[in-house]
């Protein structure tokens, strides 16, 4: 039997009740239309991996969870600006069920609060002091901006390869997730070998987790994904299960499909093509 998430977290119970606060708390702000869309977003909540991920790994490496409360909250600001300027691009509609910040209040003010979790997750990374984190942290940030430049660059390629492809997911999702558990390493002072091993296993699950993603883009419904599905191919994204579909089939079949990735739909083929419908 798996182990839930709420059974993985209960350690940090108390630190995670107090962390919904201080998501809030931080996004107060003299322009009232900056704290309504960034509390809004905040709101809308989601999984919280990121500084569940810090907040545990601050545990595990003895350090009290409170104590990395504010890393807490700049990594998972900072994985909030990335989806504000992320539906961005996509055009996207819905965020974890409903109406994503662009759709409500358009893209400007959407990528300026973006810009807004960036510019305030820095000042709380400063103000906590600790260079380490803020070194790692910050290398996260741009590591995570160039892989979604390199998406962006790779975007409508069919021919995109299995390798670009995890390139793009480790930069995009995973080094983040490796920061959030390195960050309670960083703090406890460990050597490079404790900080490594706990890195690792933040990137591996990073990358697990976007190929979940990836895969539920295709399968799953808006009302169970908590936003539109498709998005990747509508944007021209080759994610995996496209990748291994066009290196599966006939030459013939592989035309038709390019010519339907261009289209941004797979409708012609997902009701005949047995391989494609079960993807």
């Amino acid at each position: 039997m798996g182990v839930s998430l709420n059974q993985l977290c209960s350690p940090i119970d108390a630190a995670l009740a107090e962390l919904e606060t201080a998501l809030l708390g931080y996004v107060k702000n003299d322009i009232p239309l900056i704290e309504e869309v960034a509390s809004y977003v905040v709101r809308n909540g989601g999984k919280r991996l990121r500084p569940i991920l810090t907040l545990l790994s601050a545990q595990v490496c003895g350090v009290r969870p409170f104590g990395a409360m504010s890393y807490a909250c700049a990594i998972e600001y900072i994985h909030t600006a990335s989806l504000l300027h992320d539906d961005v691009i996509d055009n996207a509609a819905l965020r974890r069920g409903k109406p994503s910040a662009n759709a409500r209040w358009g893209n400007a003010v959407s990528v300026l609060v973006g810009d807004f979790f960036y510019c305030r997750a820095s000042e709380i990374l400063v103000k906590a002091g600790n260079l380490e984190v803020l070194a790692l942290v910050s290398s996260a940030i741009t590591r995570t901006t160039e892989g979604e430049v390199f998406e962006i660059s790779k975007s409508h390629d069919f021919s995109l390869s299995e390798a670009d492809y995890l390139k793009i997911i480790y930069a995009k999702t995973a080094v983040l997730m490796g920061a959030s558990t390195e960050t309670g390493a960083a703090m406890a002072g460990l050597p490079e070998k404790e900080r490594q091993a706990l890195r690792c296993y933040g990137e591996n699950l990073g990358m697990a987790f976007q190929l979940a993603d990836d895969i539920l883009d295709y399968v799953s419904d808006d009302h169970q994904f908590g936003k539109e599905n498709g998005i990747d191919l509508k944007e021209g994204r080759l994610t995996l299960p496209l990748i291994y579909t066009r290196d599966a089939v006939s030459e013939d079949e592989r035309s038709e499909l390019k010519t339907l990735f261009h289209a941004k739909t797979l409708a012609p083929l997902a009701s005949s093509h047995k391989l494609l419908a079960d993807v």
